[in-house]
């Protein structure tokens, strides 16, 4: 937990100091909602129960997942916390692309364990829309990783082109 936390600040700096991570490599900050959301599940299975310390993890992953996709509006005009963050990394496909896959699944999957433990309408909602947002993000990157094999792969084994090139997407 230690070490998360000092990963968590040095690369949370790199968002509004001059020692910019990369566009391509922006994706990657979507993985620091991975950690708590896996640790909600994983103290449950530990515990037996969505107690206190689950909540606590969860609200954590929300908390992240909302500061990394906010809008800049109103009070929230935070250099860290903006969907622009993204902007620069989502128009060319790249690899990291897999980094909001992974994290989403599983923030899903602690909502859903959320929903069932709090029976409420509004926790049911959120499950829903997460996990379908979840399928849809897991269903485009695979086609768009498919379309775009040429570019990913350096010998790719096939690869969807029209003869004079790969078919952009």
């Amino acid at each position: 937990m230690t070490h998360y936390l000092v990963v968590f600040i040095t690369l949370y700096q790199r968002l509004s100091g001059g020692n910019h991570i990369s566009a391509d490599l922006r994706p990657v900050f979507f993985l620091f909602v991975a950690t708590p959301s896996m640790a909600t599940l994983a103290w449950k299975s530990i515990n037996g129960s969505f107690d206190i310390v689950c909540k606590m993890l969860f609200f954590l992953s929300m908390f992240l997942f909302v500061s990394l996709t906010q809008d800049t509006v109103g009070l929230f005009k935070h250099r860290a916390s903006r969907p622009t963050l993204f902007k620069k990394s989502v128009k060319r496909f790249s690899a990291t692309w897999w980094a909001f896959s992974f994290p989403l699944t599983f923030l899903a999957l602690a909502s859903i364990a959320y929903a069932q433990q709090v029976k409420n309408v509004t926790a049911e909602i959120l499950a829903l829309v997460l996990s379908i947002t979840s399928v849809l993000v897991f269903f485009s990157l695979s086609v768009f990783s498919m379309l775009k094999i040429c570019s990913l792969v350096h010998k790719p084994i096939f690869c969807f082109s029209d003869g004079l090139g790969s078919i952009n997407v």
